[in-house]
C-alpha cells in the first residue's frame, strides 16, 4: 500500500513541475509575470474555453458573450493588473492550502483542483461538442 502512495506522491509532484515549468516558459516568452500568467490560464483562458464548449454543445453564443462581457466590464476596474494578479494569486493559494486539514498539501491540491479536474471537464464537454450524436 505504500508503493501506491508514493507513486502517487511522484506523480503529483511530476504533474505540479511540469505544469510550473510549462507557466514559467509562457512567462519568459510573454513578458507577463508567473503569477500573472497563472491567473490569466486559470480565471480567464480556461473558462472561455468552457463557455466557447457549452455554446457549440447548446447551438447559441449567450455563455461567451456573457462570459467576455463580464470579464471586459471587470477589467476595466482594475487599476493595476499586476497587483490584482499578485492578489488574486495569493487567495488561490489560500483556497488550495484549506485542503491542508484534511490530509492534502498545496502540490496535490493544485494538480487536482487546477489540472485534474479541469481535463475532466474538458473530456466530457469535448465529447459532447463534438461526439456526441445528435438527436434530430
Amino acid at each position: 500500500m505504500r508503493s501506491a502512495s508514493i507513486f502517487t506522491e511522484v506523480f503529483m509532484n511530476t504533474l505540479f513541475e511540469y505544469t510550473y515549468n510549462v507557466l514559467i516558459w509562457i512567462s519568459d516568452y510573454t513578458g507577463f509575470t508567473y503569477k500573472e500568467i497563472n491567473i490569466i490560464i486559470w480565471f480567464f483562458l480556461i473558462p472561455l474555453s468552457w463557455m466557447l464548449l457549452l455554446d457549440r454543445i447548446y447551438k447559441q453564443r449567450k455563455c461567451t458573450i456573457i462570459f467576455l462581457g463580464i470579464n471586459i466590464a471587470s477589467l476595466l476596474f482594475i487599476i493595476d493588473f499586476t497587483k490584482f494578479c499578485n492578489w488574486l494569486f495569493q487567495q488561490s493559494v489560500d483556497f488550495l492550502n484549506t485542503f491542508n486539514t484534511v490530509g492534502s498539501n498545496y502540490v496535490t491540491s493544485s494538480v487536482v483542483i487546477c489540472v485534474l479536474i479541469p481535463i475532466v471537464i474538458y473530456v466530457i464537454l469535448i465529447w459532447k461538442a463534438f461526439f456526441r450524436k445528435s438527436k434530430e
